[in-house]
């Protein structure tokens, strides 16, 4: 049997997995947030302003971080946000492989993470059925 079976993540921390979607019709993004019990908490999906699926992901971690924040989970649980693309995990690696374009975005995501606490960032395990 191929493919992997989702891991709860480890006692006080929530998982958000986040991706985004880009076709020539319309982009968005969304995901679910569990518990260590693997318990959904919060989902979201829908529209973005953005032109490409890596930064529409760029922007449900956005999404993520506010909805984390709007739950008031801050100081109580930590957040792993699981990123689907490669290109946009790498970014959170290493700054310097950041588009430009998208320092703003960043810079608004960092603002956040502070207010969040502890962030983890982790790449999506793609599954094969």
């Amino acid at each position: 049997m191929g493919g992997r079976f989702w891991c709860p993540p480890r006692h006080g921390w929530v998982n958000f997995n986040v991706s985004g979607v880009a076709n020539e019709d319309e982009v968005g993004c969304g995901r679910v947030l569990r518990d260590s019990d693997g318990v959904a908490r919060a989902l979201f999906s829908g529209p973005i302003a953005a032109k490409y699926s890596i930064t529409a992901e760029v922007g449900a971690i956005i999404i993520a971080l506010d909805v984390f924040l709007a739950m008031g989970w801050n100081g109580k649980s930590s957040l792993i946000i699981e990123i689907g693309s490669n290109e946009v995990f790498c970014w959170f690696e290493n700054k310097g492989l950041r588009l430009w374009l998208l320092h703003p975005i960043f810079k608004e995501i960092e603002t956040r993470m502070v207010q969040v606490g502890n962030v983890s960032f982790s790449k999506a395990e793609k599954h094969r059925n």
